[in-house]
């Protein structure tokens, strides 16, 4: 195995207390993003100019990649270099005039990117959007390639994304749904055809050949996956995605999976982003048992493995305050004396020490942590609070990306925390 990675914080993001970005080994991630000025107020247009001038998402999406730019400037690094952005917009109708300011900065090879729409619920009232990314550093020797799909459609006139961008033995995927990229979804149950097959099913298809074509550009495939976010903006539909899941990922990647308010192309039942191993002698997915209560596919026939490693990196499953069978909560008969989110942030957050610990890492060496909350307005103050009592130095904090979402996989669970380390030796 490699020698350890190191790992470097930049200062801490304006009214969130986390870095802004964390360096580790080749690569630079950044917490969330937001269209905020230094006083922490979401950026507006030019009202006098009314409908002659840009629009509201068009002026938050260039301040957030300008934004971007200047954290990449800072550890060295630039947009050019950039692998993926997760990008959570207020109104899918926003997409497309996010996408014309995004062509402008991504012109050529553009990164990998998720987009899914999370309604009008940022802690920064106004925002219309959040972005985070994952970059290579400017001194890195590691060759950037832009993957795409041999059998299939160019997602670039729609999307203005690529396929995939492998950096190293990384590969970072666009989250895209199962569509043609020309007139919208490329797979489900035929027209007049109600009873016969299955949506989900038929879209996780699509999408998982396509992939794998894409992976195999870089000698890999989703059997090497290491690590997901699924999302649905119905769960009833995530047995079948789940279960066809499986059969692309014998030994399934970590993953968090969360209810959202909605995706980009009507019709999805989901999109997941991935980050996927090109494996050799330094690098090869293993599964670890250590440190965990209890495993999903043993328990509840859920594919995802809650923990694995990959040369130096360690890979935690998003966790919810439960065990699949309960939730952590307030009592019943007092649920104003407590806060349930801090009750389940701290329980979380004690779980995961526990499994980081087991399986040779710690906070220290953590880098990135994603986070989605159920009830976004209501609960974000909480959460933080927590998060203070963990990480009272953002010096030695890892970068926060938050999503807002709807929901868990089965009710109760307000929060869900996937944290992604690197091994202490």
């Amino acid at each position: 195995m490699k020698s350890p990675i190191a790992l470097q914080r930049s200062p801490a993001m304006p009214f969130t207390p986390v870095p802004q970005a964390v360096r580790a080994g080749d690569y630079v991630f950044t917490s969330s993003i937001y269209p905020i000025d230094a006083a922490g107020h979401a950026i507006v247009v030019d009202e006098p100019l009314g409908e002659a001038g840009p629009s509201l998402i068009a002026v938050q999406t260039r301040h957030c990649i300008e934004t971007l730019a200047r954290i990449l400037k800072e550890q060295g690094s630039s947009l050019d270099r950039v692998l993926k952005v997760e990008v959570h917009l207020a109104d899918a109708a926003d997409f497309y005039e996010f996408k014309l300011v995004w062509r402008e900065y991504f012109p050529k090879d553009p990164p990998a990117r998720t987009s899914i729409e999370v309604g009008d619920t940022f802690p920064f009232r106004g925002a219309r959007l959040n972005l985070d990314a994952v970059a290579l550093t400017g001194d890195s020797r590691v060759e950037r390639q832009v993957l795409r799909d041999p059998g299939g459609p160019d997602p670039l006139p729609a999307e203005g994304a690529s396929w995939a961008v492998r950096a190293g033995n990384l590969v970072f995927c666009s989250g895209f749904a199962a569509i043609d990229f020309a007139t919208g979804l490329a797979a489900g149950k035929k027209p007049g055809f109600p009873n016969y097959g299955n949506d989900a099913v038929s879209q996780a298809q699509y999408f998982f050949d396509a992939l794998n074509r894409v992976l195999g550009q870089a000698g890999t495939s989703l059997e090497h996956a290491l690590e997901a976010y699924l999302y649905e903006p119905d769960l009833k539909t995530f047995y079948d995605v789940d279960s066809t899941w499986a059969h692309y990922m014998p030994v399934p990647p970590g993953r968090a999976s969360m209810g959202v308010k909605g995706l980009i192309v009507p019709g999805a039942c989901f999109i997941t982003s991935l980050t996927v191993l090109v494996p050799d002698k330094d690098h090869v997915k293993e599964e670890s048992r250590e440190g965990i209560a209890y495993h999903p596919v043993k328990l509840r026939k859920v594919n995802y493995t809650p923990t694995l490693k990959a040369g130096p990196w360690l890979y935690i499953a998003g966790k919810t305050a439960g065990n699949m069978e309960s939730v952590v909560a307030a009592p019943p008969g007092l649920p104003h004396h407590f806060s349930d989110i801090e009750i389940q942030t701290r329980h979380v957050l004690e779980y995961l020490t526990k499994q980081i610990e087991a399986n040779g890492s710690d906070w220290l060496h953590c880098h990135h942590v994603r986070v989605w909350l159920t009830h976004p307005r209501r609960d974000y103050r909480g959460f933080l609070r927590v998060w203070h009592e963990y990480f009272p130095d953002p010096a030695s904090a890892p970068v926060l990306a938050y999503v807002p979402a709807t929901a868990t996989m089965y009710p109760g669970p307000l929060i869900e925390i996937d944290p992604t380390c690197v091994l202490k030796k």
